[in-house]
């Protein structure tokens, strides 16, 4: 047996001997604990170590191997982060302290057998104190008090013993290494910081109580490393920062927060690509509670693919309720992860769903569309696709679920809801349709459910009125599905539908459902058009007829003649003769305006849509009453899409509202006006125009728009027109980048700047011919953008016209168009031009300006991939740099260097390819061998025909290939 004196001399071979075995990839960590427990205490105390007494420490053995353990620790803290043996050691240490820690505690423990007696002894006396109190209550309190009095005395002394500490081997080695690792928290060597903080994050959990003043510098400390300028030492800080949220809440004075606090700012703070680390460690350890929620729920739009999984996998998942999310964000939630465009973020999202979320309801779907409130606007689309994840998630319960009859006559907005996603859900899978026909109901007995449900919404109170409302929604809706086979169940549907939409309290969501339904159940288009003509008929009948004989619509469709002053009238409503008069034209309109949304023959094959463009559509683009003429110009719009000659007559008018009209009949014009452009194209659309730039003029003047909407909305149809080929104009190009890097005073128009940041490099990379129309236009676009640079207020702000250039050459470059990608096409098979020619204009433009223009240039043609680029253009390049640096040599050190780099570079493409063509110019002149002096394999002797021949053969043989060679020559 070894004996102290033995163990201490052999520390420095049996500590350095445990931490190279525990490094190993196989290494069992608690054994190698265990084995450097054995060496610390016949070291560390005197005697060994009894339960519930205060442990004797020999303190110059401590000292000893405290040094040894914190020697070789060192060896791992100056090794890079990601080495897996230097992990090992860090994860070996943390074993250590946890082994530590339980055989710490098991010593502390007092014998189960006195600790036992002790209680029963304190419930003893409590029982007998309170009999004696009892008692005393009958014959007197003094004497009771005398009872009670040694008892307290006995039960206070006994856990102030139970209570008492003492200082043990582990605390004294937790309290060594933690002051020796927090002089590595300021190390100037990232690997040192890194690992200090690594240690610290594994083991604060296994390190048990510490003095109060070393838990202080400690917490001080990762404070202030989880500021550190290097992501991975705050990744660190921040794992340790983790485990003490729940038990520390105290208030740090520097700054007034909690640690919980301090890691939330950070999880909402630190969003840049480089700290994605630091924010998906928070998001792993964090507890989700009323406090940290709304700081996990923003995660969701996270960045990075990963982290925005992570808040999926663990904190959402491990809510033990989520009806703690407010409903907004339960909406937010399941709406971001369903529809993210990483497929593994809406597969984690699908997963928390079908078996988390859903057990929380008692695995109940009506009960989870209950908390998710689908009767609130804007949720029920949200929680159709939540049921379309759970259902394909869950195909194992697509069997359990029925409809029987007694469900359809007591249905709420949520049962009704899931039979109508669970019937689409059905139908858009094709291997369910046997599953489809037992889940449908009847026609008929469908359509007696909907006018039971449609007498009830008109009996209903007004606090009810919104439930039936929605039950009837998705029971249209349900309608869709429906097989119309049965003549009987269509012609009861047709019906009621007909009397349904005749309703004067119908209200536009119903009414839009049931004229797709009509056109669903209608023979062909003609039969559609016609039955809502006659309904529209039906409903003008109720009109007043003094209004029908005022009433002097134009007959014809050109609508040249109508009054400005109706067109740019104001906004606000003016009021009619009969409020009930404009109710019914405005739902004749709204009828007509659903019917053409579904309609897609021409007018030459449905002559009916005549009569109701001139006696319907004209006259409410006539009214003076704004929501008529926004209507009726919409109308008037779809009825363009439908005829050629119309669209043509009218192009006119839907300028003239966008020059004149209010804001809204603005937008309404300019949308009608894109879909017409992108129906028929820009020619066919400006042939009847006075002028043929006045379509581009309308168009400029709308991306000069003062009102947001309206800017937006034309710089999104111009980049769609331009992305489809339909528009090709460098102006507006030009306009367009002008408008992306518009200096901006307020807040920037967030709108053109989402729709800009795809089209540009959409744009320039779909086609080279749109690639050169982009650059056909950098050059002016970077000469009016430093320009506005240079004119900048005080109050204003740009991108820095550097960072402008650096955008215009990635986006003309040639080497990211899409064809060489997808077609795996070489560079040297596609054209190259482009940016030479840029080069060759920016350096042209370098010669004539000055100041911040002259630089932004120079560092433009930095950035332009010239290794393609032809010889003549090469060397005008050449001569230009030489020129600037002859005329007005460059000052700035970097690009002077950059540019003499650029030279040498030229030069060097130069001299290869003239090296290129004298080497094909000698292949040329050098006389190709003629098939007849080429020996055949007959002609060539085997080695063992050649060992056989005598001499003299030998020598004839080599005289009659001397003569061969010669004849070559």
């Amino acid at each position: 047996m070894l004996t102290k004196e033995n163990i201490i001399s052999s520390l420095k071979t049996r500590v350095p001997e445990i931490f190279m075995e525990a490094q190993r990839p196989n290494a069992v960590l608690r054994k190698y604990s265990i084995n450097l427990t054995e060496l610390q205490f016949p070291c560390c105390l005197k005697v060994p170590a009894k339960k519930g007494q205060p442990q004797d420490i020999d303190y110059e053995g401590e000292a000893l191997f405290t040094k040894e353990i914190l020697r070789n620790i060192n060896k791992v803290l100056s090794i890079k982060k990601k080495e897996p043996h230097a992990d090992r050691i860090v994860r070996f240490i943390a074993s250590f302290l946890q082994y530590m820690h339980e055989y710490d505690n098991n010593l502390k423990e007092t014998d189960p057998l006195p600790s036992e007696s002790i209680s029963e002894k304190k419930d003893s006396n409590s029982s007998s104190s309170s009999l004696e109190e009892s008692e005393s209550e009958s014959e007197s309190g003094e004497e009771n008090q005398k009872t009670r009095e040694p008892t307290v005395v006995i039960e206070e002394e006994e856990e102030e013993e139970q209570g008492e500490e003492f200082e043990t081997v582990c605390s004294r080695f937790v309290e060594s290494l933690i002051r020796h690792l927090l002089r590595g928290f300021t190390a100037k060597r990232v690997s040192v910081r890194i690992r200090c903080c690594q240690i610290i994050a594994l083991s604060i959990s296994s390190m048990g109580e510490i003095d109060e003043d070393l838990y202080q510098d400690l917490k001080a400390a990762l404070f202030e490393r989880i500021k550190d300028r290097e992501a991975a030492v705050r990744v660190q800080a921040a794992t340790a920062l983790c485990r003490l949220q729940s038990a520390d809440t105290d208030i740090d004075p520097a700054d007034g927060k909690t640690i919980l606090q301090k890691l939330m700012w950070v999880l909402q703070h630190d969003t840049s690509a480089e700290f994605r680390e630091l924010r998906r460690v928070i998001l792993f350890n964090i507890d989700p509670n009323q406090e940290t929620l709304p700081f996990i729920v923003e995660r969701a739009r996270d960045l990075d693919a990963i982290n925005r999984r992570v808040v999926y996998l663990k904190p959402l998942t491990d809510l033990q309720d989520f009806r703690l999310l407010t409903f907004e964000q339960r909406s937010n939630v399941l709406k971001w992860g369903l529809n993210d465009r990483d497929p593994l973020v809406r597969k984690a999202a699908a997963k928390m769903l079908s078996t988390k979320w859903i057990q929380q309801a008692n695995n109940n779907l009506i009960e989870f569309l209950e908390r998710l409130e689908i009767l609130n606007a804007g949720v029920a689309d949200i929680a159709e696709s939540v049921l379309n994840a759970f259902f394909t998630e869950r195909m194992d319960i697509i069997n359990e679920i029925t409809f029987d009859a007694e469900f359809w006559k007591h249905l709420t907005p949520e049962s009704v809801f899931l039979a109508k996603v669970f019937i689409k859900f059905l139908q858009s899978n094709n291997n369910l349709d046997e599953r489809l026909d037992e889940v449908l109901p009847e026609v008929t007995a469908h359509a007696i459910n909907l006018e039971y449900y449609w007498d009830m919404y008109h009996s209903a109170s007004e606090e009810d009125k919104a439930e039936y409302e929605f039950i009837i929604s998705q029971l249209l809706e349900t309608c869709m599905c429906l097989d119309y086979a049965d003549e009987v169940g269509r012609r009861k549907v047709f019906e009621l539908l007909r009397d349904i939409l005749k309703s004067s309290d119908i209200i536009n969501d119903h009414l839009s459902r049931i004229i797709r339904l009509f056109r669903l159940i209608s023979s062909d288009e003609r039969d559609f058009t016609r039955t809502m003509i006659e309904i529209i008929s039906d409903i003008q009948e109720q009109l007043n007829p003094f209004e029908l004989l005022e009433e002097s619509p134009a007959k014809k469709s050109k609508l040249d003649n109508v009054d400005e002053s109706t067109v740019s009238s104001s906004p606000q409503r003016s009021l009619s003769p009969s409020v009930n008069d404009g109710h019914i034209r405005l739902k004749c309109l709204s009828i007509c305006k659903s019917m053409l949304e579904n309609s897609q023959e021409s007018f030459t094959k449905n002559s009916n849509l005549y009569g109701l463009l001139n006696d319907l559509i004209v006259p409410a683009v006539q009214n003076s009453d704004t929501t008529l003429r926004e209507i009726g110009l919409h109308c008037l719009g779809l009825c363009c899409t439908l005829d050629r000659e119309l669209a043509q007559h009218n192009t006119a008018l839907f300028i003239h509202c966008i020059k004149c009209g209010h804001d809204e009949l603005k937008i309404k014009a300019l949308m009608i006006l894109f879909d017409l452009l992108m129906t028929y194209g820009l020619q066919t659309v400006t042939a009847h125009l006075d002028s043929p730039d006045e379509m581009k003029e309308v168009l400029e003047y709308c991306l000069d728009d003062n009102n947001d909407e309206v800017q937006a909305l034309a710089a999104e149809g111009i980049s769609k027109l331009m992305l489809t080929q339909r528009l090709k104009d460098e102006s507006l190009l030009r306009l367009l980048v002008l408008l992306y890097f518009l200096p901006v005073s307020d807040e920037p128009n967030i709108k053109v700047q989402q729709c800009l940041s795809y089209f540009f490099p959409a744009y320039s990379f779909s086609s080279l011919e749109n690639q050169k129309a982009m650059a056909a236009v950098t050059i002016s676009a970077l000469n009016e953008v430093c320009n506005m640079h240079s004119d900048l207020k005080s109050y204003e702000t740009m991108i820095n016209p550097l960072q402008i250039s650096d955008m215009l050459a990635d986006w003309t470059d040639p080497r990211k168009l899409a064809k060489l990608h997808i077609e795996n096409l070489y560079e040297d098979e596609t054209d190259m031009t482009t940016p030479g020619v840029l080069a060759e204009q920016a350096l042209e433009s370098v010669l004539e300006s000055t100041g911040h223009k002259r630089k932004t240039m120079l560092h433009f043609v930095l950035k332009l991939y010239l290794d393609k680029v032809d010889k003549a253009r090469l060397k005008k390049i050449r001569s230009l740099i030489e020129r600037i640096n002859t005329e007005q040599p460059i000052k700035e050190s970097m690009i002077r260097n950059a540019y003499s780099k650029l030279l040498k570079k030229i030069e060097d493409i130069l001299k290869d390819e003239s090296d290129e063509i004298s080497r094909a110019e000698e292949e040329t002149q050098t006389p190709l061998v003629n098939e007849d002096d080429i020996a055949t394999q007959d002609d060539i002797a085997t080695q063992d025909d050649m060992a056989t021949q005598d001499d003299a053969a030998t020598q004839e043989n080599m005289s009659s290939e001397d003569d061969d060679i010669a004849t070559q020559e």
